[in-house]
């Protein structure tokens, strides 16, 4: 199925996460995961930023807020239109407001592009973003974006990454826990997809990523991992509802690597090009 297809104007305003703070601010809102990214990447004014598979464009949006000169790349006109929709939604309600300008330096420039071929020079970029990007990608089609991603940071670039759901979690521990999920009174789907949007499912998501699969690629291109995490506490409440037995579960959850790794829903990576 083609880009244009799948990625149309109403997955991003029905479905793609944080479309809810987009329809009621325009983009002037992030939702907690872009906000996360954002702060991962401490951007600072005149650096260079991408965000790579933008959507939207809310974190491009951001970035050119906060000084920095920002591009979204995406091969989806569809979501590059309504970026184009939130510059001008803000800039508007700035000179009605009397709020300072939102772009004191330069808009986001939207870049119609696969991440797999940036139109960009090498070394251009001082931050990425690949913010619920990678589970989108087949894996030699990952290969080739990180080390496209590679190319045009600069040495020290920063990379930000989030992916959901943990490939693990929705693999192996749902599946699993199926079978006995009864025991403790919860009924459990084998297959947790059914219980998600369409853009979380089917032929949006062919490269689910676990701990380990995001850890390989990104050392395989020759990034150096300065954090790799999995966060998300979903999967727990999830697969025990109201066990007797969860808040002691929960608790061991949080100090817990192997728990995490089964029952964790979302992936975080900071890297950086060396």
């Amino acid at each position: 199925m083609s880009q244009e297809n799948l990625y149309h104007r109403d997955y991003y305003l029905k479905d793609c996460e944080g479309f809810g703070e987009f329809l009621r601010t325009k983009g002037r809102k992030l939702s907690r995961r872009l906000a996360k990214c954002l702060a991962l990447a401490a951007v600072k004014p005149l650096e260079r930023v991408i965000d790579v598979g933008a959507g939207r464009g809310e974190l491009a949006l951001h970035a050119a807020f906060l000084g920095a000169v920002a591009v979204a790349v995406d091969p989806s006109r569809e979501g590059l239109k309504l970026l184009g929709e939130a510059i001008t939604a803000w800039e508007t309600a700035s000179r009605h407001t009397q709020e300072r300008a939102p772009f004191s330096r330069s808009r986001p420039l939207p870049v119609l592009a696969r991440g797999e071929a940036l139109p960009l020079p090498a070394s251009w970029a001082n931050a990425l973003f690949l913010s619920d990007v990678v589970e989108h990608l087949r894996a030699e089609e990952l290969v080739k974006l990180l080390a496209e991603c590679k190319r045009v940071l600069g040495r020290g670039g920063r990379l930000v990454i989030h992916t959901q759901p943990n490939r693990t979690l929705v693999q192996f521990t749902i599946p699993f826990l199926s079978y006995f999920s009864r025991l403790w009174g919860v009924a459990l789907p084998r297959d947790l997809r059914t219980e998600m949007t369409p853009g979380s499912r089917g032929n949006y998501h062919p490269g689910e990523q676990s701990l380990g699969s995001l850890r390989t690629a990104l050392l395989k291109t020759g990034f150096v991992i300065d954090e790799l995490w999995l966060e998300g506490s979903y999967g727990v409440h999830r697969a025990f509802g109201e066990a007797s037995f969860k808040r002691l579960l929960l608790r061991f959850f949080r100090q817990s690597l192997f728990l995490k790794k089964l029952l964790a829903t979302q992936i975080f990576a900071l890297a950086k090009k060396p």
